[in-house]
């Protein structure tokens, strides 16, 4: 998550918002960082409305996880499986349920915005309690927010990715007017707020517990949440316990337990058991015949991901032969072996259906056309040029790597590629100098629905996507992208902002050429046949929202 990779491309934060699933499945990198009709929509999601809380209790919900390293902090990235349980240990401020793309009210229960966008005054929900029997305070809203901002807080641990780091170096200033009262003034406007506060890194965490564990908070995480932190053991599992003082009701399940699965097909037999209750990690390879097995349930889910391939124009500078690597890759091929058909072609370019903005008019740049592709190599006379793939060992990666390979081997070039574990893959992707950085298959997850997530992540020269990995930050021209981004970003959503983000993507493409867009795509979610109430649009994003489940 978050364009740091959810932000800028400052050392500290560059780790957190990088396409999070790829980003980290194995003990490698584990330590090393690594649009918006509220209260039915609300109610069915499980978390901002009042009356939402459930009764009864009792069993114990099992959920697959990609791995953990026994640190659950919202300061610190290592695993999917350390964040889905920061998700359910702390609330933010905000909170989007992706049943609804909109930003609504959490910990907080009302803000103001000024005219000119730069100030957000928010009005905290009085006698919200802790797990520890304290009780919330804007002096916890400050202690929580000011350690992403602060690259210097004692609190944050060595290697803490802070992703909200890149909110912060706009934020003017962030002050509490009193106890239940918040202020934020921004430097510059940014219609987006609302929704980066709803992210892993805008989670609020007893200010007396930070003060007590500083820097190892991640081992003894405090919040407000639906689930108190128990316990956790690095490569194993988390286990979470149900908090009676939830302010939406306690949950319905006793406890809550992340256990590290990394074998697919252990995931499936599990699954089938009934010795996990659920994972958003079920390979795509295994949906036909988990779809014939009544034991289990497989959720159909928004498509919200990306598969994307990003191109360094270092190493291949010719615009017409990154245009030719793109127009010569087979997309229905690789949704239906590599997907299993679970996904749609990226006719959005960047944007996913499941977003705002998504607008099918950027269909073309996404298409099949391998008589223009020998068009394009022979004009830039690089036919027979030697091109290198680098892909993850893991998930859809090593399929989509192959058809790709063939598709370029078609159309006339010579094409090498290696297949990399996923816990070295991200530091390879950060090395311009590594051999195989021609091509490079990847994924952007949603863990905010919103535009500026996706094309304002990937397409700004001054990110990780637009500077390290594509190198495009070096190309003239770009530095106007950034003002166009900035100006997409703040505008209402609607016709005008859908057609500046699409203005922005063509030029993108046609002029630049470093994303390569493969297919849509959403986590595959299964669960077993008794497992009742989860929200599963939010799992699909790897955002765990358990408060209503039952086993």
């Amino acid at each position: 998550m978050p364009d740091q990779p959810h932000g800028s491309p400052s050392p500290g934060s560059a780790a957190s918002a990088v396409s999070r699933r790829t980003m980290l499945r194995g003990a490698g990198l584990l330590g090393v960082g690594v649009g918006f009709g509220l209260p039915a929509l609300l109610s069915a999601c499980g978390v901002a409305a009042d009356d939402a809380g459930g009764s009864g209790k009792g069993g114990t919900l099992t959920l697959a996880i990609d791995a953990t390293s026994a640190v659950v902090d919202p300061a610190f990235y290592t695993s999917l499986g350390d964040w889905m349980a920061v998700d359910c240990v702390c609330r933010g401020l905000t909170f989007i349920s992706f049943e609804t793309n909109e930003p609504t009210p959490d910990l907080a229960k009302s803000w103001k915005i000024s005219d000119d966008q730069l100030t957000y005054t928010f009005t905290l929900r009085d006698g919200v309690t802790f797990h520890d029997g304290t009780t919330l305070t804007s002096a916890d809203v400050l202690a929580s927010l000011n350690r992403q901002f602060d690259p210097d807080d004692k609190t944050l641990p060595k290697g803490a990715t802070r992703p909200l780091a890149r909110l912060g170096s706009n934020v003017a200033s962030l002050t509490a007017e009193d106890d239940l009262t918040v202020k934020m003034v921004l430097k510059e406007p940014d219609r987006t707020v609302l929704g980066k506060l709803s992210d892993i890194g805008g989670r609020i965490i007893s200010k007396a517990a930070l003060k007590k564990y500083g820097a190892d908070i991640g081992k003894h995480l405090v919040g407000t949440g639906p689930f108190k932190f128990s316990s956790a053991t690095s490569g194993q599992s988390i286990t979470l316990e149900a908090f009676d003082g939830f302010r939406l009701g306690r949950p319905p399940v006793d406890r809550l337990v992340l256990r590290q699965v990394q074998d697919p097909s252990t995931i499936v037999s599990s699954l089938l058991s009934g010795d996990i209750s659920a994972t958003q990690f079920t390979p795509y390879s295994a949906v036909a015949r988990l779809r014939k097995d009544d034991s289990v349930k497989v959720y159909k889910t928004p498509y919200s991901a990306n598969a994307i391939m990003m191109i360094d124009a270092r190493r291949i500078p010719e615009l017409k032969v990154r245009k030719a690597i793109n127009l010569a890759i087979d997309r229905k091929a690789i949704l239906a072996q590599a997907f299993f058909g679970i996904g749609s072609e990226p006719k959005g370019y960047a944007i996913p259906p499941a977003q705002s903005s998504y607008d099918t008019s950027l269909a073309d740049l996404s298409t099949q056309n391998t008589t223009e592709a020998r068009k394009l190599i022979a004009e830039a006379r690089a036919q027979g040029r030697r091109v290198r793939i680098m892909a993850a060992s893991d998930s859809w990666h090593p399929k989509a790597a192959q058809i790709i390979a063939q598709n370029l081997t078609d159309v006339g070039f010579k094409v090498s590629t290696t297949s990399v574990d996923p816990a070295t893959y991200f530091s390879r992707l950060l090395d311009k100098n590594d051999e195989y950085h021609d091509l490079m298959i990847w994924e952007r997850n949603t863990y905010i629905p919103d535009a500026d997530d996706m094309v304002g992540a990937m397409a700004n020269p001054t990110g990780i996507y637009g500077s390290a990995l594509s190198g495009m930050s070096a190309l003239d021209g770009v530095d106007t992208l950034t003002k166009d981004l900035a100006e997409a970003k703040n505008l209402p959503d609607g016709g005008r902002r859908t057609a500046a983000y699409t203005k922005i993507q063509r030029r993108w493409a046609e002029e630049y050429m470093v994303l390569s867009m493969l297919a849509c795509f959403s986590n595959l979610v299964v669960s077993g046949s008794q497992v009742k109430n989860m929200n599963t649009s939010a799992l699909a994003n790897h955002r765990c929202y358990m408060e209503k489940a039952r086993v």
